[in-house]
């Protein structure tokens, strides 16, 4: 193996340590949007399905047109200590960051989010609301 082919796979090395920082990055964004929507047990196991399985997808892209469809043990290694450093090290900062983003668009949306309240009382919305809730009783619901 020559200079050039190491130099090579120290680039892909690389760019799975990025992979799994960004895989990270996305996964706080997801976690941050399934706290303030509140999608409940069964929709946050769906999501995060979704959101793993799009991610498997998008990294087994990347391998495809990166490294030529090469998959190397040292790349899902990259992927998982970049995942992990993300998790330990810049995650905290990122989350803290996210909420005051989010209480600074609470106060300046405060007022709207107060007329949505108001106009959810309706009728229809307490329809589609009491649907919701049955559908999820009786999908969570153990049978006997």
């Amino acid at each position: 193996m020559n200079v050039a082919d190491v130099d090579t796979q120290i680039l892909f090395l690389a760019g799975a340590l990025a992979s799994g920082a960004i895989a990270g990055f996305t996964f706080d964004v997801y976690r941050r949007i399934r706290n303030f929507l509140r999608p409940g047990p069964f929709l946050t196991a769906v999501g995060d399905l979704v959101y793993w399985v799009l991610m498997a997808a998008v990294t087994f892209y990347i391998i495809y047109r990166v490294n030529y469809g090469q998959v190397r043990g040292y790349l899902f290694l990259g992927f998982s200590v970049g995942l992990l450093f993300y998790v330990a090290a810049v995650s905290p900062y990122i989350i803290r960051v996210f909420i005051m983003i989010e209480r600074a668009l609470s106060k300046v949306f405060g007022i709207p989010r107060k007329a949505f309240r108001c106009v959810a009382r309706y009728k229809v919305f307490k329809i589609v609301k009491r649907i919701f809730s049955d559908a999820r009783r009786l999908i969570t619901k153990k049978k006997d």
